[in-house]
């Protein structure tokens, strides 16, 4: 009889020296999946990876649309005159579309502080979507449709990330 009683708080003291490791990695696991994570509810998180990853390509997308608007080719008028355009209040809503997505990226800190950026994203959704039906049907240009649908794209994206709904 004294070996089981014995043996018994020799279990649970080994066994409690087993779980105080087991408890101490899953906080930092715990821990590191917070860190990553924005939990606006608990059906809905967000990777702030992605609203970096997302801010940067909506930088991106639109210096080669400004880029793309600038070096439009020319149309030709009557197969002998070579026309070329540029549309200067389009380039300025672009440069204004910039302006908005690196104060997003700053006032965010490269996408890891949501709460404090919520009016910036709201900004470069309103001048995304402005940006956007102003220049859809004007320019003709395939390259230009797709810097386009990238930057919708990446809107849509965005405003999920903030909880925000996009006006169209």
């Amino acid at each position: 009889m004294r070996h089981n009683i014995l043996t018994k708080p020799l279990i649970a003291a080994a066994l409690l020296i087993l779980a105080i490791p087991l408890a101490a990695s899953a906080q930092v696991y715990r821990d590191r999946y917070n860190d990553r994570y924005d939990y606006r509810d608990q059906y809905n998180r967000v990777d702030r990876g992605d609203v970096r990853n997302t801010i940067y390509r909506l930088e991106s997308s639109s210096a080669r649309l400004e880029n793309d608007l600038n070096y439009t080719p020319g149309r030709r008028i009557l197969g002998i005159f070579q026309l070329r355009t540029v549309d200067n209040n389009a380039i300025a809503q672009v440069r204004d579309f910039r302006r908005a997505v690196r104060q997003l990226r700053i006032s965010s800190a490269n996408g890891r502080d949501l709460d404090r950026s919520a009016d910036e994203a709201q900004q470069v959704l309103a001048q995304g979507v402005q940006l956007d039906r102003y220049l859809r049907l004007r320019t003709g240009s395939t390259t230009v449709d797709s810097d386009l649908s990238e930057l919708r794209s990446n809107l849509h994206i965005l405003a999920d990330a903030y909880g925000l709904s996009m006006p169209y």
